[in-house]
């Protein structure tokens, strides 16, 4: 019986052990894994300057040849413009 209690004391031993471990790796594992996320976030987001850069400049590059071609016809408009008095005339 007593050979018995030693053998389950060191079982209990050695599970405590393997639990141990377990924790250690666990805590381990845990802070790789939070430092691989940080820097997978900063690669991600480092790869996304770029192309928001490149859509900027094409959106400013959208609005410069908008408001020109908006200018150029307002202007065109007012030099094709006819005083109003004689578009009422006309429509009689």
């Amino acid at each position: 019986m007593i050979n018995s209690v030693s053998q389950k004391e060191k079982l209990l031993i050695m599970m405590t052990e393997i639990y141990d471990q377990l924790e250690e790796l666990e805590s381990v594992l845990d802070a790789s894994f939070s430092e691989l996320s940080d820097k997978w976030k900063t690669d991600e987001l480092s790869k996304m300057v770029e192309p928001e850069q490149k859509i900027s400049n094409l959106e400013k590059k959208i609005e410069e040849v908008y408001f020109k071609n908006t200018e150029e016809q307002q202007d065109s408009n007012i030099k094709n413009q006819k005083p109003a008095s004689l578009k009422f005339e006309l429509g009689f």
